[in-house]
């Protein structure tokens, strides 16, 4: 008859297989570990490590490994990690993005604040061509009836 182990006995039992099925598995490059091969090595059931499952987490998390669920929360918990980190990866792109925005407009203050006004640059020669032509460049109307009905719009650098 096989003494049945319990309390405490059961407990580091439970710590000795699971730092050795650790070592195996770490050995054989595999990344699984399950109740049924702890209950193998112990000897005792999978129903009795169901009850000690808080034990054998804190076990498992000692040894830097993660037990193999049939929940899938391992997967879950790469998943959680991937997200995390693409959330703070898409956090700081934003940042970035935001910066970048302010630096574009800032560029094109200074370039509106220290441009000239294009108005007298572009006045003299409008009123040359048009006057040669004896028509407006711009909408094609005769200069004569423009100089009657002024069309022209004054545009100011605060418009």
């Amino acid at each position: 008859m096989t003494r049945v182990l319990r309390g405490d006995a059961l407990k580091e039992a439970v710590r000795i297989a699971i730092k050795q099925l650790v070592k195996d598995a770490k050995q054989s490059g595999s990344a699984k570990i399950n109740l049924s091969s702890v209950a193998k090595v112990v000897g005792t059931s999978r129903q009795s490590l169901y009850k000690m499952s808080d034990f054998i987490e804190e076990c498992i998390s000692e040894a830097k490994f993660e037990r193999r669920q049939a929940s899938g929360s391992v997967e879950r918990k790469k998943l959680d990690d991937k997200v995390r980190r693409l959330e703070a990866t898409i956090e700081d792109l934003s940042k970035e993005l935001l910066s970048l925005r302010q630096n574009h407009l800032e560029i094109y203050r200074r370039l509106y604040a220290n441009s000239s006004d294009l108005a007298s640059l572009i006045k003299p020669v409008l009123i040359n061509q048009s006057y040669d032509g004896k028509k407006c460049i711009l909408c094609g109307s005769e200069i004569d009836r423009m100089l009657r009905k002024n069309k022209v719009v004054n545009l100011n650098k605060d418009d």
